[in-house]
């Protein structure tokens, strides 16, 4: 056998070699059209959007986004991109219609699930804004679609969920849903340790001021009821998203993997008031900011007692 190609064996790899640099080159430009292409939300003609049970059209205003119109409906702005199929990413224009499922109302007070909103001030941050309003820095970035990296500019307009402000008559934040069962949750932890009453207003008021009591995923590592952080010797992810035993590292309690400081291990602890105690533990706001959840966390206690027949 002669080690060269012959005249047409070569003819015939050179056209074989052209025609797929040919459809290479077809495939990339067709990528580059993709990667170049915006995502915006695609309008859905009324005629053939699916009905859906007590949701309404709403028509997006110049300079709306998703998140304004859920507001301006009492609703949550997750649930409205839910509803029309929408990502966080995706932008919406002028004149679009949106299906909005408005919070119902009572006749006694505003929408259960009602949103305020906050025009950003200049050099404010979202732990302030959060703060000013008494809710959890974690649950206005959730709101809003953004992360703990994520920097708010001067008279960009922020969604607040007021839905954990609802008050009792005596002026305690009433506790709904998943907010009740992970309070639970870490109130059953602590009364497995056997520690004190304050001990429990302290966890609650710190898991509300993080995370309103809600088992967030969250971001920078940050996760669970505490928004604790695996890499600040919290213990693996897996464990701090049980609200139960991230609760049991949070007083303290030994296990595997866990070597943060938990309120126990703080020296003195009892003579602190809760702020400075919770502050001391969780690390991620002023003792103020942990301090106006007291009153609620104790009226709490007592009503999540009672409710496990503990009172």
């Amino acid at each position: 056998m002669t080690s060269t190609m012959s005249e047409r064996e070569r003819a015939a790899g050179g056209g074989s070699r052209r025609t797929l640099r040919a459809g290479l080159g077809a495939a990339g430009r067709l990528m580059g059209s993709l990667t170049r292409t915006t995502v915006h939300a695609r309008p859905v003609d009324d005629a053939v959007r699916p009905p859906v049970e007590g949701c309404v059209r709403v028509t997006v205003a110049e300079g709306e986004t998703v998140a304004d119109v859920a507001a301006r409906h009492g609703a949550s702005t997750a649930g409205v991109l839910a509803l029309n199929g929408l990502s966080w990413r995706t932008q919406v224009h002028a004149g679009q219609v949106l299906l909005v499922k408005p919070a119902e109302r009572t006749a006694s007070g505003p929408a259960a699930d009602e949103l305020h909103r906050h025009r950003v001030g200049e050099g404010e941050t979202v732990s302030a804004i959060a703060d000013r309003h008494g809710v959890a820095t974690a649950a206005v970035l959730l709101a809003n679609g953004l992360s703990r990296g994520s920097v708010v500019r001067a008279g960009q307009q922020l969604v607040i969920p007021v839905v954990n402000l609802r008050r009792t008559g005596s002026g305690a934040v009433r506790l709904t849903g998943d907010m009740r069962a992970n309070a639970h949750l870490i109130v059953d932890a602590g009364r497995l340790l056997g520690v004190p009453d304050d001990a429990l207003v302290v966890a609650l008021a710190a898991a509300m001021q993080d995370s309103s009591l809600h088992n967030l995923g969250g971001d920078h590592d940050a996760v669970g009821v505490f928004q604790q952080r695996p890499g600040d010797g919290w213990g693996h992810e897996s464990m701090l998203k049980d609200p139960f035993r991230a609760a049991l590292a949070f007083f303290g309690d030994p296990m595997p993997g866990v070597w943060a400081t938990g309120l126990l291990d703080v020296e003195g602890w009892q003579f602190m008031g809760v702020g400075e105690a919770a502050a001391t533990v969780q690390r991620s706001a002023p003792a103020a900011a942990y301090a106006k959840w007291e009153r609620s966390a104790r009226e709490w206690l007592v009503e999540l007692d009672r409710e496990s027949g503990r009172r």
